[in-house]
């Protein structure tokens, strides 16, 4: 029954995760104390070695895998570590935009193996519960502090029910994209390409989105030519109307297989180091607005970035700041809060290069990720 739960656990992450158009994920490290013994009060003192992944797919909770090894050391015969893996979920919380950390907590089931053995340390599924909280000190590391509890669920009454440990470390984040150079075979690449998914044989603009048919005017001496089969594409999003399930997406949409939207930039501008929004930038909102009105069914992740420039705290604050004022702007044009989060990434993901003055505007940008 165990090996069937972790199973389905595993297969349930690698299946999600496998499906995502892209990945960004932590990859953590962290030393630490265990208490085991706890009937009269906590005593850390076990020396505790632990790696976990969490991966952002967009979703409110985020998949979470813990491995941990704990050094029991005692004296021999009986036991001298154990080795715990879990399957999890994350959530992290919210704070205000003038103060980047970012606190979490986390709950999953596990499996504790024990290396040797005595009574009261045997093989057993656990569940754990946990907070913690991660300061972000430039791009390519944070720090994280982090405090767990575990609960043995023992049949035979013989194990210490709880465990609990004290960890900090250092978490790097990673990014990875499936990305196809054309993946239409349009001639016109990824990067560039509005509409990405246009079927086999259809002229395109530079855009890459399907040039409509030309009308043929044919004089009345020639016998009318057979009516040629055109594949409509009404919203031209690069899925013809017939397998298209989104209809009339907006122009400038990024959309999957189904023609439904997954992902819009937002052309909408900042007063300069400000989070206040430049004028213009009410109209791109209230047409999304509209969208999202339209679409009554989806979720929306508003995230914001920045170039490379100045410290990367303050990029990762202004960044927060700015996505919540896009938040706050659809929350006042009457869309729900509860289908709306902002984060901020600063400047992680950079879409051009950080050395040019052109990259860095390109870089600078809020993005829409949409949840079907």
């Amino acid at each position: 029954m165990k090996k069937i739960l972790f199973s389905s656990l595993a297969l349930l992450v690698l299946h999600t995760v496998s499906s995502a158009e892209a990945i960004n994920f932590d990859l953590s490290m962290k030393t630490g104390l265990t208490a085991l013994k706890n009937d009269n009060g906590s005593d850390f003192n076990k020396g505790t070695f632990a790696i976990d992944g969490t991966a952002d797919l967009g979703y409110y909770i985020k998949p979470r895998i813990d491995f941990t090894y704990v050094n029991v050391d005692e004296n021999p015969g009986t036991v001298k570590s154990l080795w715990q893996l879990a399957f999890a979920g994350q959530y992290e919380l919210e704070l205000s935009d003038q103060y980047y950390v970012d606190p979490y907590a986390f709950a999953g089931l596990g499996f504790e193996y024990v290396n040797g053995s005595r009574r009261g340390f045997e093989n057993q599924a656990y569940g754990e519960v946990g907070a913690g909280l991660k300061v972000p000190v430039n791009n390519n590391f944070s720090i994280v502090a982090e405090t767990r509890a575990i609960h043995i669920f023992d049949k035979n009454r013989n194990d210490e029910k709880d465990e609990f440990a004290l960890l900090i470390g250092l978490s790097m984040p990673f990014h990875i994209e499936k990305e196809v150079p054309d993946q239409d075979h349009d001639g016109v690449l990824n990067a560039e390409d509005l509409c990405p998914n246009t079927p086999p044989g259809v002229k395109v603009n530079p855009d890459g989105c399907p040039i409509p048919p030309k009308k043929k005017i044919v004089k009345a001496v020639v016998p009318k030519a057979p009516k040629k089969i055109v594949k409509i594409d009404s919203d031209h999003d690069g899925v013809v109307d017939s397998l298209d399930r989104c209809p009339n997406t907006p122009k400038g949409f990024l959309v999957n297989k189904a023609g439904c939207g997954i992902k819009k930039r937002l052309e909408v501008h900042f007063k300069s180091d400000s989070a206040n929004l430049a004028a213009g930038s009410v109209q791109e909102i209230r047409k999304f607005a509209q969208y999202l009105e339209r679409m009554s069914h989806v979720t929306v992740t508003i995230e914001g970035y920045t170039d490379s420039s100045g410290y990367f705290s303050k990029n990762m604050v202004l960044s927060r700041q700015r996505a919540n004022a896009v938040r706050k702007a659809l929350i006042s044009l009457g869309i729900s809060p509860k289908r709306i989060k902002a984060v901020g990434k600063g400047p992680l993901n950079p879409i051009a290069n950080n050395e040019t003055k052109e990259g860095r505007a390109l870089n600078r940008r809020i993005e829409a990720v949409i949840h079907q």
